[in-house]
């Protein structure tokens, strides 16, 4: 075969000598100069009508790729159709067809094959139906560069590609199955100076050694998601040592999310030439810090290798350093700040260091940046920074285009100073504290900026006329603020470039303006959330580019005519409790719209004009007043569907006859559906909640052949085992049904469970250890059962851990520091624990609590997003806290930070460490029902965060410290039924304290219990008389405080963004700091549409 082919390439080869004659007469006439790659001549008939029959053969996509729109008849292939390039002579040598059609299929017959002058090839980024690619790809002979890559072939990489010699360029990334083997016959394609084989399989790193080896030219070599082993990973050095065999000068080197393991080892210093270093996402302990030094080196990504620590991060101010950009997202800083010394980098124009739980105050890192007078991008998102931005000469980094700052505990005033950044193009500050108004900065400085980010703050005031100079904005994002006033007020019209306008969350006032509908660029409108009034205006229908419209939780009144949303691709109008829709014209169509946010509404059927809409959509349905039976025409309809907070009670027709491939998400909470779980399958389904209902029954066998990322069960009757399979599950909430038998010790390595909630059941035996497996765990509550086990030490190694829920089990025994203690990483993040109500005793456990870092920061945030997006279904979570006798629930956007330690009713003895002051975000610290002796320490006086403090029912002595009577914050205080003497504190809000908090301690006098301290006795000593004493109560008073209960669920917000149901990596980076439980309220908030590698 390979014969017959270099015969055919050389027949090609003498027939075009044969006929060089007589295009050199032919073209000798013309003016134009006989030019290599040029569009200039004639295309040849065999060449145009070969295109006509392959554009025949396939489906393409002439409305969003329109390059197949130019091949016409009439026209010349040469000059007028698009992707096409022509030699002198008239043959085609490239040809570009990439994104540009769909479900096609290539055969051996393609005419495509017939183009034996193609020195490029481009495919990248089409859909297949080929079993496998034609091997006759290698008839074209001359190919230099093809490109078959994001496409999806079935079968095997056709090893033909190895007899195109010519070939300087191949790119097959993303195109095959992951497993596809590179076939090593490859390693004969010697001339290559580009090789991309991402997302395929090279078996080893002898193997990857055997493929490059030979190649002498290559200068690029894109190994991203190439399998190594998903179990253990592959071993960094191992594989970087394969790429050191290779003689050549490399310039691109890039192996992101490979699963490299370990230390990298130093054979990569060897490449002198290199240039570009891509190695994100991947586990890699150990960084050469000479690699900075390599004289050519000038973009480095090290982001998300969460196990590296760049130690020894030194950059001496006598090296010449040739970085331009610097991407270590995700990483660990020694002593979590910058080193003062990369302000020599002095030409680095990009530096993103998100992610990276940098502390101290921003100015202090500014500081150490500002010597880059080069730099462009600035990305510190997603720290621990603090302080003001007002102290910062922002001129010394006048260079820069984008900033972005947003997700830190940044405070004070937006400063007027940041005007100064004239060249800037991007700035986000969002998902901050920054208060006060925008008024004093002058906008106009900023006249190129084409992105402004700030919300998530609390800035007040109106909404500055001079934002609307920025005649150059795309996306202005000012939700979840404080602003005030109305929309009419501001110049819209001049805003002509902008795109996406999000002012959600605000306390915005009046009718939506006429002057909004005269921005023909605008796609995403998002006005949730304020007191808009009105009738919403037909006007939006006018917006020819409007794809998004949130109108949710306003006062809208009056009927809406559907028609107007016909354009539309989302569309949502929930909870405006005055609006109507128009829910009866049964021929309406909006071919368009995909998403349907009716949630609040007022409804009370199903709308009828949805049964007939020929596209998937996602529908919120939920808190209405819909009565009866789910209809059967639906499940074939939606891709999620949300009906919670209604009257129904079962199906139309079993759910078991109408399995969907399109179903993603499912929420029946809070209904009256009864009887077994229904048998709900989706190929794509991920999400599912049929919480609070009164479904009885064991969980069906058959969740363990889906794909579940969710699973909300909670608050029915369900009865039985846990399954096994269940652990294979990113999110479960179980609580409060009669779950019975243990916990499933089935949680394998790599375990992708976060949350475990299984409170309020009828559990037993012990906590499996296999927990240890899930290193993402950030939520556990397994209260209110029958579990008797020893305290877990053995999860200390999770560092995602956030809450740590146990209370009314059986746990016994003492909290010590067990033999395995590793004191640099226990319950690093731990801020909510609850161990009430069980039999543990001895001392506090004092050491413990020196490692919960999280709670040793004062102000320490537990970041909340704005909203949170399930396949459509928003997922406003709230934090239950049961306090002064009674349940509160506060969403994300009202909790900034909750740290907890219940301990109450053990049998914990000695005394409380000083050290608990050190715990400076603490806002509710529980000893009660203890038998704990000693002082109340005058370390508390650092508690500035402390809301709740219950020490009652214990052994303590001495005075109440006085320096308690500071803590601004304190609501509740119970010190009832200890040994405590002296005068009560007075002042602040001790004054408001009532007898029940201090009685039981007859040595305790004070207004507060009415009774009169001895006047001979000076300051906080006095003595109380003995009538007073005999007047007092001997009531006492059990008071509780618990975090987090079971009750309406668990835990602070925490959103599930990445993977299955975030359209945008970003959003998936900020919140994945949260815990969160799954139920809400509200619809899909649109998300920001900007970039986020």
């Amino acid at each position: 075969m390979e014969y017959h082919i270099h015969n055919c390439c050389f027949f090609f080869f003498i027939i075009s000598l044969m006929l060089l004659p007589w295009h050199i007469r032919s073209s000798s006439s013309s003016s134009s100069p006989l030019i290599p790659f040029s569009n200039t001549s004639s295309c040849r008939r065999d060449q145009s009508l070969a295109l006509l029959q392959f554009k025949a053969s396939i489906n393409h996509w002439p409305s969003y790729h329109p390059k197949f729109a130019s091949w016409k008849v009439t026209t010349d292939c040469c000059t007028s159709w698009d992707g096409v390039t022509c030699d002198d002579f008239g043959f085609v040598i490239r040809l570009d067809v990439s994104e540009s059609f769909y479900d096609a299929s290539i055969d051996s017959n393609s005419s495509l094959f017939s183009l034996h002058h193609l020195k490029a090839l481009n495919l990248a980024g089409n859909s297949f139906l080929n079993i496998s690619f034609p091997t006759l790809v290698a008839k074209l002979c001359s190919l230099t560069y093809f490109n078959l890559s994001h496409t999806y072939i079935l079968g095997h990489i056709p090893s033909e590609i190895s007899q195109l010699n010519n070939l300087t360029s191949l790119d097959l990334s993303y195109s095959f199955h992951y497993d596809e083997v590179v076939p090593l016959e490859f390693s004969k394609l010697t001339n290559l100076i580009s090789l991309r084989l991402s997302r395929l399989t090279l078996e080893s790193p002898i193997a990857l050694r055997t493929l490059i080896y030979n190649f002498s030219s290559l200068e690029e070599l894109y190994l991203d998601a190439t399998p190594t082993d998903y179990k253990r990973g592959g071993i960094a050095q191992d594989w970087f040592e394969a790429v050191a065999s290779v003689r050549t000068s490399l310039r691109v080197l890039s192996m992101s999310d490979m699963g490299l393991s370990g230390p990298m080892g130093y054979s990569i210093l060897h490449f002198s030439s290199l240039s570009q270093l891509y190695l994100s996402g991947n586990n890699i302990t150990h960084f050469p810090p000479e690699m900075f030094q390599l004289p050519n080196l000038e973009i480095l990504d090290l982001s998300w290798n969460h196990h590296l620590t760049l130690s020894s991060l030194d950059f001496p101010p006598n090296k010449q350093y040739a970085l331009q950009q610097l991407i270590v997202r995700g990483i660990n800083f020694p002593g979590r700040s910058l080193p003062h010394s990369i302000g020599n980098l002095n030409l680095l124009t990009k530096f993103d260091a998100s992610n990276c739980d940098l502390t101290g105050p921003i100015s202090s890192s500014l500081s150490k940046l500002s010597q880059l007078s080069q730099l462009e991008e600035l990305d510190l998102w997603y720290n621990a920074f603090v302080g003001t931005l007002s102290s910062f000469a922002w001129s010394k980094l006048s260079s820069l285009r984008m900033l972005d700052l947003s997700g830190n505990q940044l405070t004070g005033t937006i400063p007027s100073s940041l005007s100064k950044l004239s060249q800037l193009e991007e700035l986000d500050l969002g998902n901050n504290a920054f208060v006060g108004n925008l008024s004093s900065i002058a906008w106009s400085n900023l006249s190129s900026l084409r992105m402004l980010d700030l919300s998530g703050n609390q800035l007040t005031g109106t909404i500055p006329s001079s934002l609307s100079k920025l005649s150059q904005l795309e996306e202005l994002d000012l939700g979840n603020n404080a602003f005030v006033g109305s929309l009419s007020s501001f110049a819209w019209s001049n805003l002509s470039s902008l795109r996406k306008l999000d002012l959600s969350d605000n306390q915005l006032t009046g009718t939506i303006p006429s002057s909004l509908f005269s921005l023909p660029s605008l796609e995403i409108i998002d006005l949730c959330n304020n007191t808009l009034e009105g009738r919403i205006p037909s006007s939006f229908s006018e917006l020819s580019n409007l794809e998004t419209l949130k109108l949710c939780s306003n006062n809208f009144h009056g009927m809406v005519d559907p028609r107007m949303f016909k354009n539309l691709a989302s569309i949502d109008l929930s909870d405006n409790i005055l609006l109507s829709i128009d829910t009866s014209d049964l021929a309406l169509s909006l071919p368009h719209l995909d998403e349907f946010g009716f949630s609040s509404c007022n409804l009370s059927e199903f709308p009828r004009f949805l049964k007939y809409q020929e596209n998937p959509f996602e529908l919120d349905l939920s808190n209405n007043q819909i009565q009866g039976k789910v209809p059967e025409w639906i499940w074939n309809k939606v891709r999620t569907l949300r009906l919670a907070n209604n009257s129904l009670v079962g199906f139309e027709d079993p759910v078991s006859n109408h399995s969907s491939s399109n179903l993603r998400a499912l929420d029946l909470s809070n209904n009256n559906f009864e009887g077994s779980i229904p048998f709900v399958y989706g190929t794509s389904l991920s999400a599912i909640s049929l919480s609070n209902n009164k479904f009885t029954g064991e969980i069906p066998s058959y969740f363990c052949n889906t794909h579940l990322a969710i699973v909300d069960f909670s608050k029915n009757q369900i009865s039985g085992r846990i399954p096994p399979c269940l652990s294979e599950v990113e999110f479960v909430y179980l609580h409060e049904n009669k779950l019975q038998g243990s916990i499933p010790d089935t949680f394998q390595d790599g375990c992708r469970l976060r949350v475990l909630a299984l409170g309020g059941n009828q559990l037993e035996g012990k906590l499996p250890r296999s927990l240890a497996n899930c290193s993402f765990l950030q939520v556990l509550d397994v209260g209110e059962n029958q579990i008797s086990d020893t305290f877990p030490f053995w999860l200390e190694s999770l560092s995602h851990l956030q809450a740590l829920l146990l209370r009314s089990n059986r746990f016994h025994g003492s909290i010590e520091q067990h033999q395995y203690h590793q004191p640099n990483s226990s319950f690093l993040r731990l801020h909510i624990i609850d161990l009430s109500s069980n039999n543990f005793k001895g001392r506090l456990p004092i050491e413990y609590f020196r490692l919960l870092k999280q709670m040793t920061v004062e102000g320490s945030i537990v970041k909340s997003p704005k909203f949170i997006n399930a396949d459509g279904i928003s997922l406003m979570i709230p934090l239950m806290i049961r306090n002064k006798g009674q349940e509160l629930g506060y969403l994300p956007t009202q909790i900034s930070y909750v740290s907890c330690i219940d301990l109450s009713s053990n049998q914990f003895s000695g005394e409380i460490a000083e050290v608990i002051g050190d715990l400076r975000s603490l806002n509710v610290l529980n000893f009660s029902h203890n038998g704990i002796s000693g002082e109340i320490p005058s370390s508390f006086q650092n508690l500035r965060d402390l809301q709740s403090l219950d020490l009652s029912n214990n052994d303590l002595s001495g005075e109440i410290p006085s320096e308690l009577a500071s803590i601004t914050f304190l609501e509740v205080l119970n010190v009832s039924c200890n040994h405590l003497v002296g005068r009560i504190p007075s002042g602040t809000q001790f004054d408001t304290f009532n007898g029940s908090s201090f009685e039981g301690n007859l040595g305790l006098c004070g207004s507060q219990l009415q009774i009169e301290c001895d006047p001979k006795q000076n300051g906080n000593n006095g003595a109380p008389s003995i009538s007073s004493q005999e007047d007092s109560s001997d009531t006492n008073f059990n008071w509780m405080f618990v975090v987090a209960g079971y009750g309406s669920g668990l835990i602070v917000g925490f959103v599930i963004e990445r993977y299955i149901f975030s359209r945008n990596m970003y959003y998936l980076e900020k919140i994945m700091n949260m815990i969160r439980f799954f139920q809400g309220n509200r619809s899909l908030r649109t998300q920001r549409g900007r970039r986020r590698n």
